[in-house]
């Protein structure tokens, strides 16, 4: 087995995690959501946010059941098998390969207010954010934990007070709101699907459960609090820019929140938010790079992948799986249209919809044969819970798709065609060395106890 990693995460820590993965970058990507649903897609983040709470249910009692690094591998390897485990797997490393350019291009956007910059540099900008944190990645846990604290609680306090500014002043009118769903029930219906995109960052809490510092009853809380925040920061953006500025005039900026600021002559609150903006979203990459090489690491640990991913640095991080994240997470950057945004929002949703789905699957399967495995923290009426989860899901891969582009789907296809090529290699030295790549599933009885 691989050495193990350390056990150094507070609640608080996961939660800014989590919930700073969620949270990023919003003045940059609220533009598409209006152009989703108006001012209406407030009301599309409450109810896709309440729509997750099935879903953050069932991770939060698979989690307290299984809280292993690659979390949803494991439990989707238990619940059926190995094989079908490798191809979650790969799927989960794909939604925060995506994630980690989505925030770079965001974070270099948000520069823009700033200085002026072509699409071409934002890229090139970009790739030498992510070499940079590749370098970061490397550095302990619990030091990159504590910055993420700070970094992150700051953001949300500056975002949910420049938004009761906007609210309060008077140039915010009620009457600005409306019409709530300028593209109607279609509009609303994508608006809901695609912007669970929003609430992707809970799903790291199981890769980072094995290195979590408190009771394994308590998962439940750092989901909840996660979901919670997002819809707080992110709903009053939209109502406080919404009441400001219309449809057309959002269309034609570059960064929203700022440039609002400007508009009322709130200039201080501009630079206030773009540098708390870019100093907060940088944890954002923290958290997706932990998840990504967490999901390498674990799969090796599962013979799925070479086992040189699980060997560990001085600092106890996976030291070649951060190389494997920082390799792909320039590729997709590179590729990446000037439609940078809705590419990376359709895609994700229908990977994040797929790796759902069959957690849920995975969490009623496992309910019914292995009744006996510890359950610290276990969700009550669970069947109907993971039956809604499930139709959920579904519901979000048929919105992400409805809105996809055919570049995007080649991109998928693409890189799953890769993935069956790894699959095949796996499998092939499972023949030629069997003792060394002989599958294991992690179950209970790989779990350090509390």
């Amino acid at each position: 087995m691989a050495s193990k990693l350390r056990r150094e995460l507070t609640l608080w820590q996961v939660v800014a995690m989590a919930a700073g993965g969620m949270i990023a970058a919003w003045m940059v990507e609220i533009k598409y959501w209006f152009e989703l649903s108006g001012s209406g897609s407030v009301w599309a983040l409450l109810t896709t946010g309440v729509l997750v709470i099935p879903l953050a249910l069932v991770y939060s009692e698979m989690s307290s059941m299984l809280p292993l690094a690659g979390g949803e591998n494991v439990w989707v390897s238990n619940a059926f098998s190995w094989d079908v485990g490798w191809f979650l797997n790969w799927a989960l490393f794909l939604l925060y390969l995506f994630a980690l350019p989505n925030v770079a291009y965001g974070i270099v956007t948000m520069i823009q207010y700033y200085y002026p910059l072509g699409f071409e540099q934002i890229k090139y900008m970009s790739l030498i954010m992510l070499f940079a944190w590749y370098v970061i990645s490397n550095f302990r846990v619990g030091s990159l934990g504590q910055w993420q604290n700070v970094l992150f609680w700051s953001m949300v306090l500056v975002g949910v007070f420049v938004g009761v500014v906007f609210v309060m002043s008077p140039e915010w009118q009620y009457s600005n709101l409306t019409p709530w769903f300028p593209k109607g029930l279609p509009g609303f219906g994508a608006a809901v699907g695609i912007l669970v995109f929003k609430y992707i960052g809970f799903d790291m809490i199981p890769q980072l459960s094995e290195e979590a510092n408190f009771p394994r009853k308590d998962q439940w809380k750092a989901y909840m609090w996660s979901t919670l925040l997002t819809f707080v920061v992110y709903g009053l953006a939209v109502v406080a820019n919404a009441g400001i500025v219309s449809l057309d005039w959002i269309a034609k900026v570059d960064i929203v929140d700022p440039r609002v600021a400007d508009l009322i002559g709130q200039h201080y609150l501009a630079a206030l938010l773009v540098t708390v903006g870019i100093l907060g979203t940088l944890t954002t990459l923290t958290g997706f790079w932990l998840a990504a090489a967490r999901t390498l690491y674990g799969a090796a640990e599962q013979r799925q992948l070479p086992g040189f991913l699980t060997k560990l640095n001085k600092q106890g991080q996976p030291m070649y799986a951060n190389i494997v994240v920082v390799a792909f997470a320039v590729y997709f950057a590179v590729v990446a249209p000037p439609e940078w945004v809705e590419y990376m929002y359709t895609v994700y949703s229908f990977v994040a919809g797929l790796v759902y789905m069959m957690v849920s699957l995975a969490f009623l399967r496992l309910r019914k044969t292995r009744p006996e495995w510890d359950r610290p923290f276990k969700v009550q009426h669970g069947m109907i819970m993971g039956g809604l989860s499930f139709l959920f899901t579904i519901w979000v891969m048929l919105a992400s798709i409805s809105q996809i582009s055919v570049a995007s789907l080649k991109v998928l296809g693409g890189y799953f065609a890769l993935g069956a090529l790894l699959y095949a290699y796996a499998k092939y030295m499972q023949r030629v060395k069997p003792d060394e790549w002989r599958p294991v599933v992690l179950g209970p009885e790989h779990i350090e106890r509390d």
